[in-house]
Parts: C-alpha cells; structure tokens; sequence
C-alpha cells in the first residue's frame, strides 16, 4: 500500500524550496509526489474536469485522471495571462481561471487536505484570530482595525505613541514579501490617515520584545524558531541582524495554540509571537501558509518530514474509512 499513495503538491512556479522539501521527504517514505502550480492554469497546465458522460474521468492532468490519496495546499497563486489581455478581459480571465481552479480541485471527493481550501481562507481572518486567541487565554496586542482617521488618532494617544500599523493582506503575490511592513506610527502619519477611508488597517499597541517566535506549527507539533528581539527591528522580515535559535513552548502555551489551531481547523501554520522583557507570551498572528524554510535550513528543524507524514497518515486513515 505504501508505494501505491500519491499526494497532490499545489504550489506555484517561483516557489522552489518548501515545495521541493516536502515532495522529498514524501519520497523518502515511499509516496509519490505529483506537483500542480497553479499560475500555469490554464496558458500551460493541462488540466480539465471531465463529468457526466459516459467515460468521464473526473479531473484529468495530461490526459491521465488524477488519483490522489492527500492534498497539500501551499499556494494559489494567479494564472500568468497573455500580456495582451487587458482591462476587463484581463480581470475576467484571471477570475474566472481561479474559479475554474477552484471548482477542478473539488473534483477530488474525499481526499483529506493539509489544510482544504475554504477552511485557510476563512482562518485567515486577522480578527477571527485575535477573538479566538483571546477567548482560549492568549495574550493579544490591544487592537483596532478601522478605517476612521479618529478613531485612529484616539487610539495613538491612548497607547501614547507605542503604536504599530499594518494591512491584512499582502499588496501582491511575490517570492520576496509582497506586503508593507509592519511599522511604528509617528506622530507625522496622523495628518496623513485620510486614506483610511480607501484602505482600512489594524492598529496594535507596540509590544516590547526580548524574543520574536516564528512557530511552525504542522498536525499538533510545535517547531519553533527564535530571534532576538533587539536585533529585528519593528517587523523582522524586513530588519534584522539577528540568526534563528532554537526555542521550546511552554506546556501551557502550546496547549492554547493547539486549542486555537483546531478551532481554526487548521493543520498546518506558521505562527508569530512576541516573548516580552518580563516573559510574557503575546499572540500576533497565524499565516495558514506562512513560510517555515529558512527554520528548517538554519535549525534543521524537521518540518517538511513532518508535513509529509500527517499527509500519509491522513491517507491512510482515509484509505481505512472507506
């Protein structure tokens, strides 16, 4: 049975490492690996839904039906459009590519994912975590999300400068960030907040650290690295001079992380927190597909091992359902 499971790898054409890592690992236990990047469909993926006739195939790759025993969602990314669509030609194809997308995968009934679809974008939600994490007894930023320039204003002076802004979601889809980094407010941005009213931000109190967390979190398992929280500045995807160590949760923290994650239904995420002066853990944010590599690289954490054995024993604990 072991050399009969086929996982489905989706991903994207730039992404090189994390994708790569976990299809190893598969084959080191005997599976097979079968990579899609989504940014192909539909101008170089060969990929089509086949139903309702006679010798319909269901979902179909290069002619071959697909026969998946697990899916692992890392990436969906845009198709690459032909240049020469533009305007609303282009946003109708790039919609309807993803839809089209989107309904293809759901020809896979019954295969287990890490994590489905519709459950990451839903989890996604930055508020959704804050109020979960906060009922499940995690420490939390005092947070506004808004998009009025006074209430904006209002919270600043109440916190009393020590404030940080952000968005929810990154600006564009790139190997290399893609968002705007996280950044502490000055007292010169509060006449500039007009634009709130076209582009709503979370607002935080700035939390001091003597450690930033980045947690890999794969099926209940806490792979955790750690960098100095003086030498990464506000945000340290973009600032810092610090190197990963490793770090362990304690018990009663990751005992409230595996709370939130399965409240999230999540299996898979890379979680951010701030260890403070006085020891304090602080909960920021859970990115359902948040990058890990750089852990597994420096710390030889093993994530994309552990990746690839929830995804088979999903399958086989499917295999043994039906």
């Amino acid at each position: 049975m072991t050399d009969e499971r086929c996982v489905l790898l989706l991903s994207h054409s730039a992404e090189p490492l994390c994708t790569d890592a976990v299809a190893g690992a598969l084959a080191r236990r005997g599976a097979r690996a079968v990579r899609l990047d989504s940014d192909d469909f539909p101008a170089a993926l060969a990929l089509r839904g086949e139903l309702g006739f006679a010798g319909a195939r269901g979902l179909v790759l290069a002619d071959r039906p697909v026969v998946a025993d697990a899916v692992w969602l890392w990436r969906l990314w845009p198709a690459r459009l032909d240049e020469r669509l533009t305007g609303e030609h282009r946003e109708a194809a790039q919609r309807e590519s993803f839809a089209a997308l989107r309904g293809l995968l759901d020809l896979l009934p019954g295969v287990p994912w890490i994590d489905p679809l519709d459950i990451g974008r839903v989890a996604d939600c930055k508020a959704r975590q804050l109020r979960l994490a906060c009922d499940l007894g995690l420490s939390i930023p005092p947070t506004l999300i808004t998009a009025e320039p006074a209430a904006a204003r209002d919270f600043f002076a109440a916190h009393d400068g020590q404030v940080i802004a952000k968005l929810q979601t990154p600006l564009r889809q790139a190997m290399h960030g893609g968002g705007l980094p996280t950044r502490l407010l000055r007292r010169d941005d509060l006449d500039a907040l007009a634009g709130l009213r076209h582009c709503p931000m979370i607002f935080q109190r700035y939390v001091p650290k003597a450690m930033e967390l980045r947690i890999a979190w794969v099926d209940g398992r806490a792979l955790v690295g750690a960098l100095d929280g003086a030498s990464c500045g506000v945000d340290w995807r973009y600032e810092c001079s610090a190197s990963w160590q490793p770090y362990e949760l304690p018990e009663t923290i990751h005992r409230r992380l595996a709370a939130l994650m399965a409240r999230l239904g999540l299996r898979q995420g890379a979680i951010d927190m701030i260890v403070t002066p006085t020891g304090d853990y602080v909960f920021l944010e859970v990115n359902p597909t948040g990058e890990w590599m750089m852990l597994e690289n420096e710390l030889g954490l093993p994530i994309s091992d552990a990746l690839a054995a929830a995804l088979l024993r999903l399958a086989d604990e499917s295999q043994r359902e039906v």
